[in-house]
Protein backbone atom coordinates (compact mmCIF):
# COMPACT_ATOMS: atom_id res chain seq x y z
CA UNK A 1 0.00 0.00 0.00
CA UNK A 2 1.52 3.80 -0.97
CA UNK A 3 2.09 5.77 1.63
CA UNK A 4 -0.59 8.66 2.23
CA UNK A 5 0.95 11.74 2.11
CA UNK A 6 -0.40 14.82 3.89
CA UNK A 7 -3.22 16.66 1.87
CA UNK A 8 -4.54 20.42 1.53
CA UNK A 9 -8.12 20.99 0.56
CA UNK A 10 -8.93 23.71 -1.38
CA UNK A 11 -12.19 25.17 -2.25
CA UNK A 12 -13.06 26.92 -5.67
CA UNK A 13 -8.98 25.88 -6.13
CA UNK A 14 -9.75 25.02 -9.97
CA UNK A 15 -9.29 28.88 -10.79
CA UNK A 16 -8.08 32.50 -10.47
CA UNK A 17 -6.41 32.79 -6.65
CA UNK A 18 -7.65 29.36 -5.52
CA UNK A 19 -5.15 27.52 -8.32
CA UNK A 20 -2.37 29.84 -7.08
CA UNK A 21 -2.58 28.40 -3.90
CA UNK A 22 -3.04 24.78 -5.21
CA UNK A 23 -0.06 25.03 -7.37
CA UNK A 24 1.49 26.53 -3.70
CA UNK A 25 0.67 24.15 -2.09
CA UNK A 26 1.89 21.63 -4.11
CA UNK A 27 5.35 23.46 -3.95
CA UNK A 28 5.07 22.80 -0.49
CA UNK A 29 5.69 19.22 -0.73
CA UNK A 30 1.67 18.80 -0.18
CA UNK A 31 -0.83 17.38 -2.56
CA UNK A 32 -3.68 19.49 -3.10
CA UNK A 33 -7.42 18.09 -3.01
CA UNK A 34 -9.11 20.67 -5.33
CA UNK A 35 -12.48 21.52 -4.82
CA UNK A 36 -14.60 23.15 -8.07
CA UNK A 37 -18.17 23.35 -8.98
CA UNK A 38 -17.91 23.54 -12.94
CA UNK A 39 -15.10 23.83 -14.11
CA UNK A 40 -11.05 22.36 -13.73
CA UNK A 41 -9.69 23.54 -17.72
CA UNK A 42 -7.60 26.03 -16.04
CA UNK A 43 -6.13 23.51 -13.59
CA UNK A 44 -5.71 20.84 -15.76
CA UNK A 45 -3.42 23.38 -18.05
CA UNK A 46 -1.34 24.76 -15.32
CA UNK A 47 -0.68 22.05 -13.37
CA UNK A 48 2.16 19.32 -14.64
CA UNK A 49 0.84 15.94 -16.10
CA UNK A 50 3.28 13.97 -13.47
CA UNK A 51 1.95 16.32 -10.39
CA UNK A 52 -1.88 15.64 -11.75
CA UNK A 53 -1.01 11.97 -12.11
CA UNK A 54 0.69 11.74 -8.57
CA UNK A 55 -0.36 14.65 -6.24
CA UNK A 56 -3.48 16.06 -7.10
CA UNK A 57 -6.91 15.13 -6.79
CA UNK A 58 -10.68 17.33 -7.34
CA UNK A 59 -13.56 17.08 -6.04
CA UNK A 60 -16.62 18.40 -8.33
CA UNK A 61 -19.34 19.60 -5.13
CA UNK A 62 -21.92 22.96 -5.57
CA UNK A 63 -21.42 24.32 -1.89
CA UNK A 64 -24.66 25.73 -2.08
CA UNK A 65 -26.20 22.06 -0.98
CA UNK A 66 -24.26 20.24 2.08
CA UNK A 67 -21.25 21.64 1.78
CA UNK A 68 -19.80 19.60 4.37
CA UNK A 69 -19.67 16.42 2.25
CA UNK A 70 -16.88 17.44 0.66
CA UNK A 71 -15.07 16.51 3.54
CA UNK A 72 -16.89 13.28 3.41
CA UNK A 73 -15.27 13.11 -0.31
CA UNK A 74 -11.91 14.18 0.79
CA UNK A 75 -11.50 11.20 3.01
CA UNK A 76 -12.05 8.84 0.37
CA UNK A 77 -8.82 10.16 -1.01
CA UNK A 78 -5.27 8.18 -0.35
CA UNK A 79 -4.29 11.22 1.28
CA UNK A 80 -3.55 12.71 5.00
CA UNK A 81 -5.97 16.28 5.68
CA UNK A 82 -3.76 18.33 7.56
CA UNK A 83 -4.86 21.73 5.76
CA UNK A 84 -8.15 23.61 4.73
CA UNK A 85 -8.04 26.78 2.70
CA UNK A 86 -11.65 28.33 2.36
CA UNK A 87 -11.37 29.98 -1.27
CA UNK A 88 -14.92 29.77 -2.60
CA UNK A 89 -16.71 32.88 -3.09
CA UNK A 90 -19.02 34.91 -4.21
CA UNK A 91 -17.91 38.62 -5.43
CA UNK A 92 -20.93 40.56 -7.13
CA UNK A 93 -22.42 43.98 -6.43
CA UNK A 94 -25.00 43.76 -4.07
CA UNK A 95 -27.39 46.12 -1.67
CA UNK A 96 -29.14 45.64 1.85
CA UNK A 97 -32.30 46.26 0.10
CA UNK A 98 -31.96 42.71 -1.48
CA UNK A 99 -31.79 40.47 1.11
CA UNK A 100 -31.93 37.47 -0.68
CA UNK A 101 -28.95 38.40 -2.25
CA UNK A 102 -27.25 39.14 1.34
CA UNK A 103 -28.49 35.80 2.32
CA UNK A 104 -27.10 34.05 -0.74
CA UNK A 105 -23.30 35.56 -0.66
CA UNK A 106 -23.38 35.73 3.45
CA UNK A 107 -24.15 31.57 3.13
CA UNK A 108 -21.61 30.99 0.26
CA UNK A 109 -18.74 33.50 1.63
CA UNK A 110 -18.90 32.71 5.40
CA UNK A 111 -21.97 29.97 6.42
CA UNK A 112 -20.13 27.58 4.38
CA UNK A 113 -16.83 28.08 5.62
CA UNK A 114 -17.99 28.19 9.32
CA UNK A 115 -19.66 25.02 8.66
CA UNK A 116 -16.60 23.26 7.03
CA UNK A 117 -14.69 24.45 9.47
CA UNK A 118 -16.52 22.82 12.22
CA UNK A 119 -16.57 19.70 10.34
CA UNK A 120 -13.09 19.40 9.54
CA UNK A 121 -12.23 20.18 13.32
CA UNK A 122 -14.18 17.07 14.31
CA UNK A 123 -12.42 15.14 11.79
CA UNK A 124 -8.88 16.00 11.81
CA UNK A 125 -7.07 15.85 15.02
CA UNK A 126 -4.08 18.38 14.23
CA UNK A 127 -3.92 20.84 11.29
CA UNK A 128 -4.83 24.52 10.58
CA UNK A 129 -7.39 26.31 8.60
CA UNK A 130 -7.25 29.39 6.10
CA UNK A 131 -9.95 31.80 5.54
CA UNK A 132 -10.16 33.90 2.46
CA UNK A 133 -11.32 37.43 3.21
CA UNK A 134 -10.69 40.86 1.27
CA UNK A 135 -8.02 43.42 2.73
CA UNK A 136 -11.07 46.06 1.32
CA UNK A 137 -13.92 45.20 3.93
CA UNK A 138 -13.22 47.99 6.37
CA UNK A 139 -14.88 51.00 5.03
CA UNK A 140 -18.63 50.59 3.87
CA UNK A 141 -19.47 51.29 0.41
CA UNK A 142 -21.96 51.46 -2.23
CA UNK A 143 -21.56 48.53 -4.87
CA UNK A 144 -20.51 45.69 -3.09
CA UNK A 145 -22.57 46.18 0.57
CA UNK A 146 -23.29 42.76 0.55
CA UNK A 147 -19.92 41.51 -0.04
CA UNK A 148 -18.32 43.29 2.39
CA UNK A 149 -20.72 42.15 5.50
CA UNK A 150 -19.98 38.95 4.09
CA UNK A 151 -16.18 38.90 4.31
CA UNK A 152 -16.44 41.38 7.28
CA UNK A 153 -18.66 38.09 9.18
CA UNK A 154 -16.07 35.25 7.41
CA UNK A 155 -12.91 37.87 9.23
CA UNK A 156 -14.88 37.56 13.32
CA UNK A 157 -15.66 33.66 12.42
CA UNK A 158 -11.96 33.54 11.53
CA UNK A 159 -11.20 34.89 15.21
CA UNK A 160 -13.91 32.82 16.82
CA UNK A 161 -13.45 29.20 15.55
CA UNK A 162 -9.52 29.89 16.22
CA UNK A 163 -10.50 29.76 20.07
CA UNK A 164 -13.24 27.30 20.04
CA UNK A 165 -10.53 24.80 17.70
CA UNK A 166 -7.20 25.75 19.75
CA UNK A 167 -4.96 23.54 20.44
CA UNK A 168 -5.52 21.17 17.64
CA UNK A 169 -6.37 23.20 15.03
CA UNK A 170 -5.02 27.10 14.28
CA UNK A 171 -7.71 28.66 12.11
CA UNK A 172 -6.11 32.29 10.43
CA UNK A 173 -7.23 34.47 7.40
CA UNK A 174 -5.43 36.20 4.47
CA UNK A 175 -6.82 38.95 2.99
CA UNK A 176 -5.83 40.21 -0.90
CA UNK A 177 -5.79 43.41 -2.17
CA UNK A 178 -5.96 43.65 -6.22
CA UNK A 179 -4.41 40.40 -7.12
CA UNK A 180 -6.57 39.46 -10.31
CA UNK A 181 -8.75 41.51 -12.23
CA UNK A 182 -12.48 40.53 -11.22
CA UNK A 183 -14.70 39.32 -13.99
CA UNK A 184 -17.18 42.68 -13.26
CA UNK A 185 -13.89 44.64 -13.88
CA UNK A 186 -11.75 45.75 -16.75
CA UNK A 187 -8.28 45.80 -17.19
CA UNK A 188 -7.76 49.52 -17.55
CA UNK A 189 -9.20 49.74 -13.85
CA UNK A 190 -7.59 47.00 -12.43
CA UNK A 191 -4.24 48.54 -13.99
CA UNK A 192 -5.15 51.93 -12.86
CA UNK A 193 -5.15 50.94 -8.99
CA UNK A 194 -1.67 51.21 -8.80
CA UNK A 195 -1.73 54.97 -9.14
CA UNK A 196 -3.59 55.34 -5.31
CA UNK A 197 -2.19 52.05 -3.56
CA UNK A 198 0.96 53.28 -1.93
CA UNK A 199 3.18 50.54 -3.25
CA UNK A 200 2.14 51.27 -6.50
CA UNK A 201 1.90 47.90 -7.99
CA UNK A 202 -0.84 45.58 -8.72
CA UNK A 203 -1.28 41.38 -9.01
CA UNK A 204 1.84 40.31 -6.30
CA UNK A 205 0.43 37.17 -6.21
CA UNK A 206 4.39 36.37 -4.91
CA UNK A 207 3.72 38.17 -1.68
CA UNK A 208 0.70 36.39 -1.10
CA UNK A 209 1.96 32.90 -1.35
CA UNK A 210 4.78 33.66 1.18
CA UNK A 211 1.79 35.42 3.17
CA UNK A 212 0.45 31.74 2.89
CA UNK A 213 3.47 29.71 3.69
CA UNK A 214 4.30 32.09 6.47
CA UNK A 215 1.25 31.27 7.94
CA UNK A 216 1.57 27.34 7.70
CA UNK A 217 4.49 27.17 8.89
CA UNK A 218 4.10 29.02 12.00
CA UNK A 219 2.51 27.15 15.27
CA UNK A 220 2.14 30.07 17.24
CA UNK A 221 0.03 32.33 15.20
CA UNK A 222 -3.83 31.86 15.22
CA UNK A 223 -7.03 34.25 15.15
CA UNK A 224 -4.80 36.12 12.95
CA UNK A 225 -5.74 38.39 9.91
CA UNK A 226 -2.95 39.30 7.33
CA UNK A 227 -3.64 41.86 4.46
CA UNK A 228 -1.53 41.43 1.43
CA UNK A 229 -2.54 44.63 -0.37
CA UNK A 230 0.61 47.18 -0.61
CA UNK A 231 -1.21 49.02 2.13
CA UNK A 232 -4.09 49.59 -0.43
CA UNK A 233 -6.81 49.41 3.28
CA UNK A 234 -4.85 52.64 4.43
CA UNK A 235 -5.73 54.90 1.74
CA UNK A 236 -9.33 52.98 0.34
Amino acid sequence: MSQRTDAVLITGGSKRLGLQFALKTLELGFSAVIHYRNDISEALKTISPKELKDRVHFIQHDLSEKPELILDKAHNLPVNLVGLVNNASIFTEGNLEDIDDLKKIIWINALVPAQINTFFARKIKKGWIINITDAIIEKPNSRFQNYRISKQLLQQLTRQQAYLFAPNLRVNALAPGAMIPASTEDQHYFNSLSEIIPMHTTGDLHSLMNAYEFLIKSPYITGETIRVDGGWNIVS
